[in-house]
């Protein structure tokens, strides 16, 4: 086994597990503590949520194509480093009986939602304005509650129910009205609404999602981050309450890291896989295991021309697919010129049992379903199941969260869109946050 000792220099020694937003938000901010920092990606490149892939003249991202709403406080450090954005488009759709409804913010655009009688259109807009007021506290109180009983308590119209908020819930939380925290989806709902633009969307012109974590990475090597890929993290070693090392495998090779402390950015209930739960607090134990993750199906289809009239979204209240999102080309990033690629995601959990092909079928059919036509389109497709694809939002998820990156153990950090981000949604803004806050309480302890 090859062994890295720790430099007799005082410079610190820090291992992050994970090159993905968090990852890599929190080696930037350790610049200020002159630490050797390295980054062990399991993946061949890294990215991990972020991640973009090239294939059959396509480029397709992991995760969300785009930054809407209130999730956009990456993009002036995107824009500093040379990263252009470009909107792609703005408003949401719903897919219902082969018809697309356009949603905006404005209250002419709920005015014309025509999936609503014309007298619970008003009432969707008063709904809507009531949340964007609300506060975290409002917020944190109506994580009490599921949505359906909130919905119940504010006698909501079942037309609004079934038609608006229904699709959207299951869109952004991967839960049914009757699972998930009133407060949290309306918070979600909140950082969509509650900012100029609504549904606008802004997507990297060139590498896809990719460039985010890419534009990242460099930052960090310019401060003497060392980023290695295709290192599978076994053990992260704790000895009388603090952490002294990291065993991994690089390309097959047994390796070890001396380390002064560890970063874990990896979802939350995976931490037995890295560390001996045994040697974590009990508290902090109890509170990780209430964390679960949503699985899901993502398949990306190639077509000839486009389909949907707007590229931010398409809602769908169909039994397989949860959301249709279509981009077309962008500076020559997305798809070949003249055609375009739309990416659907699965939560049906028939679908996880599937093959791979024969899920992307079975989505297929739904979507002609929907798009009659859009079959004869496809000129390339592909999926796969992701796992760890959201964080489930139960009630009382708010209280949950964890409110520090330090795990109770010398040395051992977690950090992801589930830990001391000020933000109670999964993102890409509350995993950045949270590497940041990370880096900051580190540089209170190691210095």
């Amino acid at each position: 086994m090859e062994t890295l000792s720790m430099s007799k220099e005082k410079s610190k020694r820090v291992v992050i597990v994970g090159g993905g937003i968090s990852g890599f938000s929190c080696a930037l901010e350790l610049k200020g503590l002159k630490a050797r920092c390295t980054i062990l990606e399991k993946e061949k490149t890294v990215g991990g949520r972020a991640r973009s892939y090239t294939e059959s003249g396509y480029v397709f991202d992991q995760g969300l194509h785009f930054f809407v709403g209130g999730f956009k406080s990456l993009i002036p450090i995107l824009e500093r480093s040379g990263v252009k954005m470009t909107t792609v488009g703005e408003g949401a759709v719903w897919l219902k009986d082969g018809d697309r409804h356009i949603i905006r913010k404005s209250a002419v655009d709920l005015a014309r939602f025509g999936l609503l009688p014309v007298a619970d259109r008003a009432k969707l807009g008063l709904l809507i304005q009531e949340n964007i007021k609300r506060t975290k506290d409002e917020f944190k109180e109506l994580d009490k509650m599921t949505f359906a009983e909130y919905a119940q308590d504010k006698k909501i119209p079942e037309s609004i129910q079934n038609d608006f908020y229904a699709p959207l819930i299951k869109t952004v939380t991967f839960m049914d009205p009757n699972e998930v925290s009133a407060g949290q989806y309306l918070y979600s709902e909140n950082l969509r609404f509650a900012y100029e633009g609504g549904f606008s969307a802004m997507y990297p012109e060139r590498g896809g999602l990719g460039s985010v974590v890419y534009t990242l990475m460099l930052q960090a090597r310019n401060f003497g981050v060392e980023p290695q890929v295709n290192c599978a993290v076994k053990q992260v070693i704790i000895d009388d309450g603090k952490v002294v090392g990291v065993d991994y495998e690089q390309d097959g090779e047994s390796k070890h890291l001396d380390t002064d402390a560890v970063v874990l950015t990896v979802p939350i209930d995976l931490l037995p896989n890295f560390v001996n739960m045994s040697d974590l607090p009990k508290e902090f134990t109890q509170k990780t295991s209430k964390f679960e993750y949503t699985p899901s199906t993502v398949a990306y289809f190639g077509l000839k021309s486009r389909i949907l009239d707007f590229n931010v979204g398409a809602f769908v209240p169909g039994k397989k697919i949860n959301i249709v999102a279509e981009a077309k080309r962008v500076s020559g990033v997305l798809a070949p010129i003249g055609e375009s690629l739309l990416t659907v995601t699965g939560i049906d959990k028939e679908l996880l049992k599937m093959s791979e092909e024969e899920a992307t079928h079975e989505i297929l059919d739904e979507l002609e379903i929907l798009i009659p036509g859009v079959k004869d389109k496809v000129t390339w497709m592909k999926s796969w199941k992701i796992w760890k694809s959201v964080l489930k939002q139960p009630p009382g998820i708010m209280d949950d969260r964890l409110t520090t990156n330090r795990t109770g153990v010398e040395g051992l950090y977690v950090a992801g869109a589930y830990a001391n981000c000020d933000m109670y949604y999964a993102s890409m803004e509350a995993a950045s946050m949270s590497g940041n806050a990370c880096a900051g309480e580190m540089i209170e302890d190691l210095k």
